[in-house]
């Protein structure tokens, strides 16, 4: 850590580096026109930079210069376990060679903070319409990985800097989002902005919180883990301005698939984006999660919001302390990460999307940013006769083109309370109406993290979503990564000796095909009440 630029944050007992200062002395005026990335990247430089290469590496900034590597030193790193476990079977073999050459192996740990949370191990063999579905997917869960989750158990135990979140918790995104992050750190008395890299293309989900966290391969994460830099050239910083508002009925994951469309044919492949305006402000920070979570299906690195009082709101209602929401409200007004100093950021190429012209949508099938109308199903041959699958169901055959996987699952949609909510009241509507789930469809509800069974249960609607076959199969990382399990062996004959296009709907972020379910040649995305 270096000194220069080091001040006392007003009013608290911390200090903080002023970047502001550092960027002024190079160019006055520089300041106000750089975007939020940049100022989180200058506050990192000036913190962490060798002293002798930290001009140059604020001119590439400052004069949006392409010309050097530049140092990044992320906070944090966030692992799912099966990429998580391998940067940890190296460390211990690391520990092994040290121990063969006389030294101590408990010196080998990682220098920055791990959080690693078993979430990709478990598949849905039970469905959602089985009251015992959750036990019984987490004994099958435990047995096909004993060996490894041994493993994990013992990192926990025998490394300093590694914080383990067990199988049956959640999905590492909306932990997260919801725990994990502070927004603003604290270390060796500095207050510095919260930022990460994860073993998962889907980490830019904490985004949302104006906190950088990109997705990273395992050696990447690796290297960041024993303290090394990640080294990078200046983005192409993208601005994206929302206008408008979403209308009645209109969830988050129908903005999400049209911005997804948008963002597709605008090329923003590789680029950090950062959305403002009006239309971003009014959002909740829920949806704001699920917009970020997807960048990897629009193409992005990087979707960033603004720190604002729907930031604070979420931390408050998450759980964090009053003491932190006061942090980081204090350090963001005082350094320019809070929204409103942003006026004046300039970008390289600014793009603009209206919320007021999103439809009800689904996406598929076979790609995120296939966007389909809801009402334009029918006319593109989407949704067949509903006449001819009623003729072959009184016959007692599948119907052709029958959905045999309705998942609701995927940090994309359920860390935002409003999609799960809007999906429990259509389940109670359609319980009231007499509606069942027809049974060759394999429903689930597979939330990215606990909270989401509590809130349920306390609005009346986790009894209503079980009736109609979507009870909780897991807290896990599910359907969406193609962990759907097997179907039911009769359903999958009928398949087979019928040669039927079955097909899939899921609340998730990806639809390629064959990844869903091998037996699902089609599979679509939709808000969880559409699912």
């Amino acid at each position: 850590m270096n000194s220069k630029f080091r001040k006392p944050l007003p009013g608290t007992s911390l200090d903080f580096f002023d970047a502001r200062e550092a960027v002024e002395a190079l160019q006055p005026g520089a300041w106000d026109g750089l975007p939020y990335v940049s100022r989180v990247l200058a506050e990192n430089l000036v913190r962490r930079c060798e002293p002798a290469t930290l001009d140059d590496s604020l001119r590439q900034l400052i004069e949006r210069k392409r010309d050097l590597d530049f140092p990044w030193f992320p906070a944090r790193v966030v692992c799912h376990d099966i990429l998580g476990q391998t940067a940890l079977v190296d460390l211990a073999g690391l520990r092994d060679a040290i121990a063969e050459q006389g030294g101590d192996p408990a010196q080998v740990n990682p220098v920055v903070p791990v959080q690693l949370i078993v979430d990709h191990s478990l598949a849905v063999e039970c469905g959602g319409f089985d009251p015992e579905a959750f036990s019984k997917n987490r004994a099958i869960e435990d047995r096909r990985n004993a060996d490894r989750f041994h493993f994990i158990d013992w990192t926990k135990l025998a490394f300093k800097n590694v914080d383990v979140i067990p199988p049956g918790n959640g999905i590492m995104h909306q932990i997260n989002l919801e725990k994990m992050s502070p927004v603003i750190g604290v270390l060796d008395g500095v207050a510095y902005p919260d930022t990460c890299v994860g073993t998962d293309s889907h980490t830019p989900h904490v985004d949302a919180l104006g906190v950088i966290a990109i997705g990273v391969g395992g050696l990447e994460a690796e290297s960041v883990m024993l303290g090394r830099a990640s080294w990078m050239r200046l983005p192409d910083i993208i601005g994206v301005e929302l206008t408008g508002k979403p209308g009645p009925g209109i969830t988050a994951t129908d903005v999400v698939l049209s911005l997804t469309q948008f963002l597709r044919q605008q090329k923003v492949v590789g680029a950090w984006l950062e959305f403002h305006g009006e239309g971003a402000a009014a959002l909740t920070l829920g949806d704001r999660a699920t917009i970020s979570n997807m960048a990897p299906e629009y193409g992005a690195t990087a979707a960033m919001f603004f720190i604002d009082d729907n930031t604070l709101d979420y931390l408050r209602l998450t759980g964090r302390s009053d003491e932190q929401v006061a942090l980081v409200e204090t350090y963001a007004k005082t350094t320019g990460l809070w929204a409103d100093a942003l006026a004046g950021a300039r970008y390289e190429r600014l793009l603009q999307f209206d919320l007021s012209s999103v439809v009800r949508t689904m996406a598929g099938p076979s790609n995120p940013h296939a966007r389909v109308a809801t009402s334009e199903l029918a006319a593109k041959g989407i949704s067949g006769s509903l006449e001819a699958g009623r003729a072959q169901e009184a016959q007692g055959l599948m119907p052709d083109g029958a959905v045999i996987i309705a998942a609701i699952t995927s940090c994309t949609n359920t860390s935002n309370p409003r999609n799960v909510i809007a999906a429990g009241l259509l389940a109670k509507k359609a319980n009231a109406l007499g509606l069942v789930r027809k049974p060759w469809v394999k429903s689930s509800l597979a939330p990215g993290s606990k909270t989401v069974a509590l809130y349920l249960e306390e609005a009346g609607l986790k009894h209503e979503l079980e009736k109609l076959g979507f009870g909780i199969v897991a807290f896990a990382c599910t359907t969406c990564n193609g962990m759907s399990g097997a179907l039911d062996p009769k359903i999958q004959q009928e398949i087979i000796d019928r040669d039927l296009y079955a097909t899939a709907v899921l609340s998730g972020n990806r639809n390629f095909d064959g990844r869903i379910h091998p037996y699902a040649k089609q599979a679509f995305l939709a808000s969880p009440a559409l699912v």
